[in-house]
C-alpha cells in the first residue's frame, strides 16, 4: 500500500501544481485564476510570490520549499535526527540546512581522531530507488575526485534504518558572488580566484564528470580566500557504463536555469561544454553584478528560446547600467552602476575599459 505523504508535503505538491498552471497563462490571466482556483489566501500569496521572483530558480523553488515544507517535517522527523544522535563515527551537532533531498548535518567525530565533518542525509519518505541510486551515485563521483578545491568525501554509510548518507569534509565559507563583493575584489582578483575554480572543473572533466549546477551556491570561498566546489548531486559520469544509470537521465532538467546551458534548458545530452557555458554565466556575473539573461517574469518556454537564440549583452555594456531584480517579497530591488563598480573596487567608466575586448569575447 503507497504511504499517504505528510500535510506539508501535500500542500507543497498542490502549491506547485498551481504555479507551473499559473506560470503557463499570459502574465494578465495570472491573478485570475489562481482567484478562481485557490480559495486557501496562505497558498495563493505563495504562488503569487513564486510568479514574481526569479521564476524556475532552482534556488528559489528549494528555499521556499524549505519556508513552507521544511518546518513541519522537521518537527515530523526530530526523532529521528537530533544533535548528539550517532551516524556511523560521527555525531551530529546541529543542522546547518534542510532541502527537498534531505538535511546537511554538522558533525564531530567522537574517537581519537577528532574530526568535524558535514553529513548529508536522504530525508524519510525520499528513500526510494530512484533518491537512493541518485545518492549512492554521488558518493561514488566524489569518492574519485581529490582536488583541493573540491570538497572532500570523508565516509558514507546508510543509517540503521537503511538512509545513505555521505560525510563530507565542513567547509565553512560564502557563496564566491557574495565572498568577491564583501571583499571588494577587483577584476583581476576575481580572475584569479575564478582560475581556481575552473582547475577544480578541469579536474571533474578529467574524469569524465559534469557538474551540471555550476552556481554561486556550489561554490564557496573559504575565510583563506580558497574556492571550495560542492554538490555533486545531479552530475553525471560520461562513460557510457552500466554505474552511471539512467536515472540522472530523468533528472536532467534539475538546474537553476540562470545558470543552466541551452543544451540543458532543451533536454539534449549534456557534454563538457555544458559546465564551460555555466562557467561563462557565472563569470559574467562576477564581472560585472549582471547576469546574462534576466529570466524573471517569463515562462520557462521564454526562458529557453531566450537563451538558445539571443546573444546576451556585452560585458563591457552592462557595467555602466544601473541592475534591478524581483525579490521574494514581491519587491524589486536596484543596485546603481557605482555600487556595482564600488563592489568592484572601481568606478563604471573604468570598468568599462579593463572589460572591453580580450575579456568581453572570453566571456561570451
Amino acid at each position: 500500500m503507497t504511504e499517504r505523504p505528510a500535510p506539508a508535503a501535500e500542500r507543497w505538491q498542490r502549491l506547485e501544481q498551481l504555479f507551473h498552471q499559473a506560470l503557463a497563462l499570459p502574465p494578465g490571466e495570472r491573478s485570475a485564476f489562481l482567484q478562481r482556483t485557490c480559495d486557501d489566501d496562505g497558498l495563493r500569496r505563495e504562488v503569487e510570490r513564486m510568479l514574481v521572483s526569479d521564476e524556475g530558480s532552482a534556488d528559489y523553488l528549494a528555499a521556499l520549499r524549505d519556508e513552507v515544507v521544511a518546518p513541519v517535517e522537521a518537527a515530523e522527523h526530530e526523532a529521528f535526527e537530533q544533535p548528539g544522535q550517532r551516524v556511523g563515527a560521527f555525531e551530529l551537532v546541529r543542522c546547518l540546512g534542510r532541502g527537498g533531498m534531505g538535511s546537511v548535518w554538522l558533525a564531530e567525530r567522537t574517537d581519537e581522531f577528532r574530526q568535524r565533518v558535514a553529513v548529508k542525509l536522504v530525508r524519510r519518505g525520499l528513500d526510494t530507488g530512484e533518491i537512493l541510486q541518485r545518492f549512492r551515485q554521488e558518493r561514488q563521483l566524489l569518492a574519485g575526485l581529490e582536488h583541493p578545491h573540491i570538497a572532500r568525501l570523508v565516509d558514507g554509510g546508510a543509517t540503521p534504518d537503511g538512509r545513505p548518507y555521505l560525510v563530507m569534509e565542513a567547509v565553512e565559507g560564502k557563496p564566491i558572488d557574495t565572498w568577491c563583493d564583501e571583499q571588494r575584489l577587483d577584476i583581476a582578483a576575481r580572475l584569479r580566484l575564478f582560475v581556481k575554480v575552473c582547475a577544480a572543473v578541469q579536474h571533474a572533466h578529467g574524469h569524465l564528470v559534469v557538474h551540471r549546477d555550476l552556481k554561486p551556491g556550489n561554490i564557496l570561498v573559504t575565510e583563506e580566500g580558497e574556492p571550495k566546489l560542492l554538490d555533486f548531486g545531479i552530475a553525471k559520469v560520461l562513460d557510457g557504463g552500466a554505474d552511471s544509470g539512467d536515472v540522472t537521465d530523468t533528472l536532467q532538467r534539475r538546474m537553476t536555469p540562470q545558470y543552466a546551458s541551452p543544451e540543458q534548458l532543451s533536454g539534449l545530452p549534456l557534454s563538457l561544454a555544458s559546465d564551460v557555458y555555466s562557467l561563462g554565466a557565472l563569470l559574467y556575473e562576477l564581472l560585472t553584478g549582471h547576469r546574462p539573461y534576466e529570466l524573471a517574469g517569463r515562462t520557462p518556454q521564454e526562458r529557453e528560446r531566450l537563451i538558445t537564440h539571443d546573444e546576451p549583452r556585452r560585458p563591457s555594456t552592462v557595467v555602466t547600467q544601473s541592475m534591478t531584480r524581483p525579490v521574494a517579497d514581491g519587491t524589486t530591488r536596484t543596485t546603481s552602476a557605482a555600487d556595482l563598480g564600488h563592489a568592484r573596487a572601481d568606478e563604471p567608466g573604468r570598468l568599462k575599459r579593463r572589460l572591453s575586448g580580450d575579456l568581453d569575447t572570453i566571456v561570451l
